[in-house]
């Protein structure tokens, strides 16, 4: 059986499934992404609130320039799919780089994601994973919105809002991982599915 300090290729003795978290079945997904939506509005509203309270006016596009208006849309839409690529490839660097395994990349009606399927990863290889692309990208767009002034950092705060909405599911996993499943664990990330599974005999967790 393969296996090292960050995964393990065979499922070994005495582990049991515990929680599944599919963000690929309808229901959960949509409620996963409603709760994210509700993220990116207050962290959205909160980022606005803290830095343009005394000049709203200064943070915003020309309405009034209907070009201005598309043009700064649609960066923002360029800017988010890239990002989408990068957060997904952050969460592939990480495990290629603790595993060396194959990866699977897909997009499906309720996310976007990337898994390493064919291995069982430990609990401290599948928080790195689960961890980078928030932490990487939350200071890529936080640094500027608050060196930079009006439109720009403006745009960095949507940018920063839409991010910390999106990795709900990743914070949703991490939160399983530090408080509610106790033990020695092992998960198993398909990409859209994560499986979490402990030992039973209830030994604690190295």
């Amino acid at each position: 059986m393969a296996k090292s300090d960050n995964f393990t290729r065979e499922l070994p003795e005495g582990y049991l499934p515990v929680k599944t978290v599919d963000v690929g079945d309808k229901r959960f997904g949509l409620l996963m992404n409603l709760f994210g939506a509700l993220l990116t509005v207050a962290v959205g509203v909160g980022g606005f609130l803290l830095k343009f309270r005394g000049e709203p006016g200064s943070a915003f596009p020309d309405f009034g320039n209907v070009w201005i208006f598309e043009g700064w849309l649609f960066g923002i839409l360029i800017a988010l799919i890239l990002y989408l690529v990068l957060h997904e490839l952050t969460h592939g660097a990480v495990y290629r780089l603790l595993t060396g395994e194959k990866l699977t990349f897909g997009i499906k009606l309720t996310c976007a994601y990337c898994g390493v399927p064919n291995v069982y990863v430990t609990r401290k290889t599948a928080l790195l994973s689960l961890l980078a692309p928030f932490t990487v990208f939350s200071v890529a767009f936080l640094v500027p919105f608050f060196l930079l002034s009006g439109l720009l950092s403006f745009s960095f705060l949507v940018l920063f809002a839409l991010h910390f909405g999106g990795c709900v599911g990743d914070l949703y996993d991490t939160i399983l991982l530090l408080f509610r499943l106790k033990g020695k664990l092992l998960m198993r990330d398909t990409g859209p599915r994560q499986t979490f599974y402990v030992l039973s005999d209830g030994e604690p967790d190295v």
